[in-house]
């Protein structure tokens, strides 16, 4: 046997002896000898290029050994421990600058309380007082102190809890006192700096920290005691024990939430609501669930976890008034906090101060300095009586006649005043909406309605487009139409609307004798709806699936014409008092608030429809906001395509909130709900739920697995989508996806 090489050896030597045992036992009994003899000769010297790699390693290894150091002041590390107040002040002291009011030490206590006896405990406090921070410091607090090893906390979105997690990350790796004090924290935060990747590896004494930094969780390090350096107070333990801070959105993955095995011993529920969830009942009824089944239901063991709910009222239906609201719910240890505890005893002065801001000339004096100097002449007969929560909430910068803008936070509060009114100061900042007077409706403005904006161009679809939809309200002038594109779990963009005018009819023809002109403008419009080139992201074109036709005024021209053309217009109608069809017979076809009808006469299925039940469904789509967290079209919201320029869809949505479902409360006698017709030009809003309601037949539902829709698709994507549609197609004959009608003539 010819000599093993310097590598052959190395390997060898490397194996344990039962492994090598085994190697030479295939080997003939005169090979292995030699073999043997081979290994244990000194002489022969390890390959360079091997330790070269054991030294390498050697190296990676002590690169990745981080050395802690004893804490700078066990005195000070002691001292912050025991008091949270002190803990923030001292650690974050850019954030915490201000003496903390009796509202804000509230709500710190009251993070500690849970944290300590359990239970549930809702706080109001006024906008703009820090409660973010108090809730993500708080948590901050819980964790090094040993009091809650898992708090998550809940914002109002998941972006916006991304943000605040992150931002909790740079303060642990750059606070420099809360590094020297809590070396065993600190350091393993600061040695991985802004890459997230480094903690995988990290460790101290040879063994791994386990420190992890994602998007929505951060766990502290695990360093024993016995890895602490010499010199190290046996009587301080680490406050290095893995913990994790979770941070979500009430729309984000809240429930079952667990890493490493382990269930959050601790919610804090940071501001969850805007404006404009506030004002939605379908909002409020849904974020209630996820607070009281979600988030509830967080405990391990099948154990109700504790929260605390930091919030700011906008209403008196809204979450804050109602967790608030000790009658309402009673074990949540509701307080409500003003920021004007006692208002001042000279209220007419104020009156004479607001009336100068508000009238002021907004040329002359474009920053009310003729109100601040009647303010400055008269301060102290208009402070007088007055308390107000915190004394440090005014702006103390510069003003162009180079005094402060604001002499104090009294001030501040009725600058408040007179710039956003009364109402708005006494709902946010001293949590006491007014009582709602007269109809309440859920919050849907035409603004907002114009900026539901999908990105997308004019006739293109989202990607993976499961359905394309149109509809056409029938006028005598007019007739006003949509076209819209949906994927699973009842998302959807208006594609493209417009209008179909009707020639030839005038006052002197009544609506009857207006059907042929009617009957020869739907015609027109199929043929340009055919027409329309729709192509979705992926580059496929896609057709219309289904158009509902209104024939609720002018019957005959729409019925005449579904049964000249055919698939994929449908007849359908609008009914007010709509009664539920339960069961499917050889003449109705049962749905989900609408029905088909075979009418025998006019030889079609008519598609009837529960109008009150499309047009809330439809304002509530609008409602939700278009883009989730991760910037894709939100599940369960309709968005408009972009026009060019700076135009709006200002005539569109005015349509759309035409009309409006409200509730009326009237002592004695409990709400009502009814429709309030605020314009007649509703005809985009009868458009776009027939298109809705053509989804829901095409197999479109608002619950699904699918929660999100790309905007764009990647060139496999595209590839794939292409394959698909065309295994669809038969000749030049598209399949149509299946909904809930069957035995429907197509």
């Amino acid at each position: 046997m010819s000599r093993l090489t310097s590598r052959e050896i190395v390997f060898l030597r490397s194996l344990n002896d039962s492994d090598l045992k085994r190697l030479l036992s295939s080997y003939p009994k005169q090979e292995a000898a030699t073999i043997l003899a081979q290994l244990v000769n000194d002489n022969v010297k390890p390959d360079e290029r091997e330790q070269q790699r054991r030294l390498m390693a050697k190296k990676r290894a002590a690169a990745r050994d981080i050395q802690l150091e004893l804490p700078a002041e066990p005195n000070r590390r002691r001292d912050c421990l025991l008091d949270p107040v002190t803990f923030l002040r001292t650690y974050f002291a850019e954030t915490f600058s201000q003496p903390f009011t009796s509202d804000r030490e509230a709500m710190l206590l009251s993070i500690i309380d849970a944290a300590k006896y359990g239970g549930d405990f809702a706080i109001a406090g006024p906008r703009g007082e820090g409660k973010t921070r108090i809730a993500m410091y708080g948590a901050l607090y819980l964790m090094i102190a040993g009091l809650s090893p898992f708090p998550i906390i809940i914002g109002k979105s998941q972006t916006k809890a991304v943000n605040e997690l992150k931002t909790i990350k740079e303060r642990l790796q750059q606070s420099e006192l809360l590094i020297a004090d809590f070396p065993e924290v600190g350091i393993p935060f600061r040695e991985v700096g802004g890459w997230s990747s480094r903690a995988r590896m990290q460790t101290v004494s040879g063994t791994t920290t386990n420190l992890e930094i994602a998007a929505d969780h951060l766990i502290f390090p695990t360093i024993a005691q016995e890895q602490l350096p010499i010199g190290w107070d046996s009587e301080m333990p680490s406050v290095a024990n893995g913990q994790i801070m979770s941070s979500l959105g009430i729309d984000g993955p809240i429930r079952g939430t667990n890493y490493r095995d382990r269930r959050p011993t601790l919610a804090i529920l940071d501001d969850i609501e805007n404006k404009e969830s506030a004002a939605s009942a379908a909002i409020i009824e849904s974020n209630e669930n996820v607070i009281e089944k979600d988030i509830g239901g967080l405990g391990a063991g099948g154990r109700r976890v504790s929260r605390v709910m930091l919030c700011t009222t906008q209403n008196r239906q809204c979450i804050a008034y109602r967790y608030t609201d000790r009658k309402q719910k009673p074990s949540w240890n509701g307080v409500r906090f003003r920021k004007m505890v006692t208002p001042p005893a000279q209220m007419d002065l104020w009156q004479q101060y607001i009336e100068l801001r508000v009238n002021r000339d907004g040329d002359e004096d474009p920053d009310a300095r003729e109100a601040f100097r009647f303010y400055e002449a008269n301060r102290e007969q208009m402070d007088a009586g007055c308390e107000i929560s915190n004394p440090y909430s005014y702006d103390t910068r510069t003003a162009s006649d180079a005094k402060p803008i604001e002499l104090s936070a009294i001030q501040a509060y009725y600058n408040r005043v007179a710039d956003f009114g009364a109402d708005a100061v006494a709902t946010e900042d001293d949590n006491d909406p007014p009582k709602q007077e007269g109809p309440q409706g859920i919050g849907l403005t035409a603004n907002l309605v114009t900026s539901r904006l999908s990105g997308l161009d004019r006739r293109q679809l989202p990607a993976n487009t499961a359905s394309v939809t149109a509809a056409i309200d029938l006028g005598k002038y007019q007739c006003h139409w949509v076209i819209a594109a949906w994927w699973k779990g009842a998302g959807g963009c208006i594609v493209d609307y417009g209008v179909a005018e009707v020639y030839g009819t005038d006052r002197s023809l009544d609506n009857e004798a207006s059907e042929p002109q009617i009957y020869k403008t739907l015609l027109n419009w199929r043929d340009e709806l055919l027409q329309k080139k729709l192509v979705d992201a992926a580059g496929v074109e896609r057709r219309v699936d289904s158009v509902f036709v209104d024939a609720g005024t002018f019957t005959n021209a729409a019925y005449k014409f579904v049964r000249d053309v055919g698939n994929p217009f449908h007849a359908s109608k609008g009914i007010g008092n709509y009664r539920e069809r339960k069961k499917s017979t050889a003449t109705t076809k049962a749905g989900d608030n609408m029905h088909a009808e075979l009418l025998s006469a006019a030889n079609l299925w008519l598609f009837e429809l529960n109008t009150d039940y499309w047009k809330q469904w439809v304002h509530e789509r609008f409602l939700a906001p278009t883009f989730d967290e991760e910037n894709m079209l939100r599940k369960g919201s309709m968005s408009l395509f972009n026009l060019q320029g700076n135009r709006k869809h200002l005539s569109y949505a005015q349509h759309i909130v035409a009309e409006e479902l409200v509730s009326e409360f009237k002592e004695g006698k409990g709400a009502r709900n009814y429709w309030m017709v605020h314009n007649a030009n509703n005809h985009w809003l009868d458009a776009t739920y027939n298109a809705a309601a053509a989804a829901r037949f095409t197999g479109i539902h608002l619950l699904s697995n699918q929660t999100t829709q790309k905007i764009s698709a990647t060139p496999i994507e595209a590839a794939k989508q292409r394959q698909k549609v065309q295994r669809k197609r038969h000749g030049n004959i598209r399949s149509r996806p299946g909904g809930w009608v069957k035995g429907v003539r197509h």
